[in-house]
């Protein structure tokens, strides 16, 4: 039977599947799977007919803050440590970098070389984000935000 997406909890039952793919592949087009589930998680919190009232008003504050509504502010220091500021990074890359532009405002995402000590062979490629010089490891991002939502939607 093949895996049905109608509300929230399937949605989230891809994203899980996107962070596996892409943990095996490190491949670019996975992690730019992972960043559009993630970005698409709160309109579906809030369109899911089975949602909670305390669920949806959360995804509706997450909302508001990746819109901008209240004023966009992102502050590229606190990208690694703040889950408002990570959505709104998320939101960035999804809905703002298909713009092309010459900014160093709108998140690039490129491939580096990297490993760790003790290194293990073969040393993985690892994808990084950035806003100009600032960058950030692609996988904690992902990884920080999923457990953001997935802890959200447990019941």
């Amino acid at each position: 039977m093949l895996p049905q997406i109608s509300d929230y909890k399937g949605l989230i039952e891809k994203l899980k599947y996107d962070l596996d793919r892409y943990k095996n592949s490190n491949h670019i087009y996975e992690l730019l799977d992972c960043l559009m589930t993630l970005n698409a998680i709160p309109e579906w919190i809030i369109n899911s007919r089975n949602t909670e009232l305390d669920l949806r008003q959360l995804a509706e504050d997450k909302l508001t803050i990746m819109k901008g509504k209240n004023g966009f502010i992102l502050d590229e220091r606190r990208v690694s440590c703040d889950i408002n500021h990570q959505l709104r990074f998320i939101r960035l890359i999804c809905n703002h970098s298909k713009h092309k532009t010459n900014s160093e405002l709108i998140p690039k995402v490129q491939s580096k070389h990297g490993g760790t000590f003790p290194a293990s062979f073969p040393i993985k490629l690892y994808n990084i984000v950035a806003i100009g010089e600032i960058e950030y490891d692609a996988e904690y991002l992902i990884d920080n935000v999923a457990k953001f939502w997935i802890k959200a939607t447990k019941s």
